[in-house]
Formats: structure tokens, C-alpha cells, sequence
């Protein structure tokens, strides 16, 4: 009998663990692939994205209790902040408009100035992936040929290809390292 509540005791324990184990999170990804996962997402992954989330317990603070269980010095500071934090109100539905319109520039500018900086970003990597090639293609022994001005195909000299490979290694530095501080 006592092995068997035990046991009981044990078996329950292990599905009280094993819910808690199995939280996980379910998001699309910027590629379009389901990810799954027991960490959550990502900031950048929009919340229309996340098609499953675990259940977190709530934690009691000032903000979720009811103004009655609160002492009445914290009812006072609740109110306070709740009333610094509601947005300024707009009487006038041209200066909503106005604001609406505002933010809807602004959330343009941002987005041209992300497709700008991925852009830029993606144009690097061409560039730097271009250039290790042609280090490697340059440092073998190959012989390289190129057209000549006057349409003819010649061999390129030892002089040439130093030249040629201090201008890639200057594109290497240039596009395979870090961003620079100020992106276009």
C-alpha cells in the first residue's frame, strides 16, 4: 500500500515537471520557417508571427491587484502613474490627423532606411564574397589572361597581378570586415 502511494506520489511529481518541460514556443521566422523552441522568439519577430506560446504564471505586482487589496499610499501612486502614462489626449480630429500622418512618414522613412541598409548590407557580401574568389583565383599559379585595350587577348604579368591582388585585398578590408559606423 505505501509503495503504491508512493509511486502515485512519484508519478505525479513527474507530470507536474514533465508540463513544464514541454513549454515551448512556436514562431515563423524571417525566412517563412516554423521554429520551434523553449526560449521565446526573438524581439524582432513580429507578435502576428508567434502561433504558440507557452502559459506563464502571472506575478502579483501593484499593477494586476485590485485598488482595494492595495494599501492607500500605493492607490495614490498607482493612479499618479496610470495618469502620466495614458497618452496626451487630442480633442481636435485635425491634430489627430495630423499626428496620424506624422507617424505614418516617419514609419515610411524607417522602413526605406531599413530596405536601404539590408541593400547595402547585401551588396557588401556580393562584393567581398567577389573578392576572396579572386585572391584565391590570383594567388595560384594559374596563368590569367584579360583583354587588352586593343582587343587582344594577353597574360597577365607578375606586375599586374601584385597590383591586382593589393586592390582586392584593399576591397577585402574593406567589404568583409565590420560595418562602418555610418551606413548609407
Amino acid at each position: 500500500m505505501k509503495t503504491r502511494a508512493y509511486f502515485a506520489l512519484i508519478a505525479l511529481l513527474a507530470g507536474f515537471t514533465a508540463s513544464t518541460a514541454i513549454a515551448q514556443w512556436q514562431w515563423i521566422d524571417e525566412h517563412g520557417r516554423k521554429t520551434f523552441s523553449d526560449r521565446p522568439p526573438p524581439p524582432h519577430i513580429p507578435e502576428k508571427n508567434i502561433l504558440k506560446s507557452p502559459v506563464v504564471a502571472r506575478t502579483v505586482t501593484a499593477d494586476t491587484l485590485p485598488k482595494a487589496e492595495l494599501p492607500e499610499d500605493s492607490q495614490e501612486e498607482t493612479a499618479e502613474k496610470t495618469a502620466a502614462d495614458a497618452p496626451p489626449q487630442t480633442p481636435d480630429p485635425q491634430a489627430a490627423q495630423q499626428l496620424k500622418q506624422e507617424a505614418e512618414r516617419k514609419a515610411a522613412e524607417e522602413k526605406q532606411k531599413r530596405e536601404e541598409q539590408a541593400k547595402f548590407i547585401q551588396q557588401r557580401m556580393e562584393n567581398c564574397t567577389r573578392a576572396q574568389t579572386a585572391l584565391r583565383t590570383l594567388q595560384s599559379d594559374a596563368q590569367i589572361g584579360h583583354i587588352g585595350p586593343d582587343g587582344q587577348q594577353t597574360v597577365m604579368s607578375t606586375m599586374q597581378r601584385e597590383q591586382e591582388t593589393r586592390r582586392v585585398r584593399d576591397v577585402i578590408a574593406r567589404d568583409c570586415g565590420p560595418l562602418p559606423k555610418e551606413t548609407p
